[in-house]
């Protein structure tokens, strides 16, 4: 199947760690045989023009909908699958992608309470994946489109991304890709220190072994659940996945 895989990030200097998760991404997609590409800015580029004005505020939620509307101009342009990868998510573990015509992220929010940590089980859009033939990225594309349309600014960073697929999700059932997860800051404090309860939920809350996962950038120097981890910590949980001790 012939492939694309997309991935995008503002210009500027990356930390290491990002660099470390965009090249994971670009020799995973060698190591497939997928043609590979990078962009900056020009992600916005296929935004009509009153959107791109209207979301200049919030480039996270013109991000979601730009990489829906660039996934669809590769699959007209002759690519049989396209595939976005977010340039904080890490692929540590090779695995060949399911040949279903979609599946997102699987998002297990893995976060503290009194007698313990507690997990939300919900989508992600940090992993899309689309076939030529997909009824499900014209129906994202055209739904999220017209939600930004008529909103009045500003909303919530993941007006278009998990919140919409969630919903959607709890619906109508997308195929979800088990193998790429997200790392909520407690998860990757267990990662760091090797094992934990969080790491076990998140773990256990996956039907397959996890061979990626989304790291959350925004969270970096963020205090989440007591937690705040620095870019040193994030460079560290790159290490850790590529471990061959990787508790994951």
């Amino acid at each position: 199947m012939k492939t694309l895989v997309l991935q995008s990030q503002k210009p500027g200097v990356l930390p290491s760690w990002q660099r470390r998760c965009c090249d994971s991404v670009r020799a995973w997609s060698k190591i497939r045989g997928f043609d590979y590409s990078f962009c900056g800015d020009e992600l916005f580029r296929p935004l009509p023009p009153a959107l791109r004005e209207k979301l200049r505020v919030q480039p996270v939620v013109a991000t979601d909908l730009a990489r829906l509307l660039l996934m669809g101009e590769a699959l007209r342009s002759g690519y049989e699958r396209a595939i976005w990868c977010d340039a904080d998510l890490m692929i540590f573990r090779d695995f060949e992608p399911s040949v279903l015509d979609h599946s997102f992220g699987r998002e297990v929010w893995v976060q503290g309470r009194d007698d313990g940590v507690h997990s939300y089980r919900r989508i992600h859009n940090a992993w899309l994946q689309f076939t030529a033939d997909s009824p499900i990225l014209p129906f994202y594309t055209d739904r999220a489109t017209a939600m930004l349309e008529r909103v009045k600014m500003p909303v919530v960073p993941q007006f278009i991304g998990p919140k919409l697929l969630s919903a959607l999700h709890n619906i109508v059932g997308f195929h979800v890709e088990e193998r790429v997860g997200m790392l909520s800051p407690l998860s990757m404090r267990d990662l760091l220190r090797g094992a934990g309860p969080a790491l076990s939920e998140l773990s256990e809350a996956h039907s397959e072994s996890l061979c990626a996962v989304n790291l959350c950038a925004s969270y970096v120097d963020k205090s989440s659940d007591g937690v705040c981890h620095s870019d040193e910590d994030y460079s560290a949980a790159v290490r850790a996945l590529i471990a061959p001790n990787c508790p994951l």
